[in-house]
């Protein structure tokens, strides 16, 4: 069923506003007596609402109703979900998830959600927007599981085995209060996650190979690990020379890190 659609450009701008509001009650004025006359309801579209980036937008007059058969929106989702496609290399590896390779041995960031049975701690802070907000877990990634044949692997059926990295804040708001931000404990937990529970890559490294921190501001996802924590008997310990710990490459992790591409190891 063909539909008849009526485009109005209005001037924008507060200068204007009387002159809009004006429009806008006569348009209630018709809809209401179209109502009462029992016709078919006019509808209309003001603006396009794009909830990714949480804002209102005028509405892209130049490719609509073109005639041409094609669908401008459908173009753009189909670009979208072709940017965001999900692969994983035949020797199950590696994958590309939003654009951002991730290999075996390297390290990510995990919805703090995935863990939300752990401590709890003691909000003894005031009211406000980061109230109950947790950093992001940091893992290893240890495996990449994907669906038996013939499924397809994607991100909601694709699933790796992490290592879990813990927090000072893991432990203790105590801990959390005499460590330093950058620094994470080896466990031996390790946890089978989904693909889209990841949120993005980091790095682990000696503390030596970490970068100067003269500003109160940390802006490289970099951390150190020394120490081994065991969340079952809630022991911290020096890690062990038996533990092989493979670290993140120090020398053009940081670049590719902020490109979103390339390996680290």
């Amino acid at each position: 069923m063909p539909v008849v659609v009526d485009i109005r450009l209005r001037p924008w701008g507060h200068q204007h506003r009387k002159m809009n509001a004006n429009a806008d009650k006569v348009d209630k004025a018709r809809a209401e007596e179209r109502k009462n006359k029992g016709l078919e309801t006019e509808v209309y579209c003001k603006s396009l609402y794009w909830p990714e980036r949480g804002a209102f937008f005028s509405l892209p007059i130049n490719c609509m109703g073109l005639g041409s058969g094609t669908c401008s929106s459908c173009n753009t989702i189909k670009d979208h979900n072709e940017k965001y496609n999900f692969t994983v290399n035949s020797s199950k590896t590696s994958f590309v998830y939003k654009e951002t390779e991730y290999s075996v041995h390297d390290y990510i960031y995990v919805s703090p959600h995935r863990f939300a049975t752990e401590r709890v701690g003691h909000e003894t802070f005031k009211g406000g927007r980061n109230v109950g907000l947790k950093a992001f877990a940091i893992c290893q990634l240890l495996e990449i599981v994907v669906p038996k044949a013939p499924k397809q692997p994607d991100n909601s059926s694709t699933e790796v085995k992490v290592r879990r990295f813990y927090r000072p804040e893991d432990i203790s708001n105590a801990k959390a209060y005499c460590s330093d931000i950058r620094e994470v404990y080896y466990s031996e937990v390790t946890h089978t996650l989904l693909v889209e529970a990841i949120e993005g890559r980091c790095e682990v490294r000696k503390k030596s190979d970490l970068p100067s921190c003269d500003a109160p501001t940390i802006y490289e996802h970099m951390f150190f690990c020394e120490c081994l924590y065991d969340p079952h008997k809630g022991s911290l310990k020096q890690l062990s020379p038996n533990i092989k710990l493979r670290f993140s490459a120090a020398k053009g992790a940081s670049d590719s890190l902020r490109k979103n591409k390339g390996r680290m190891i």
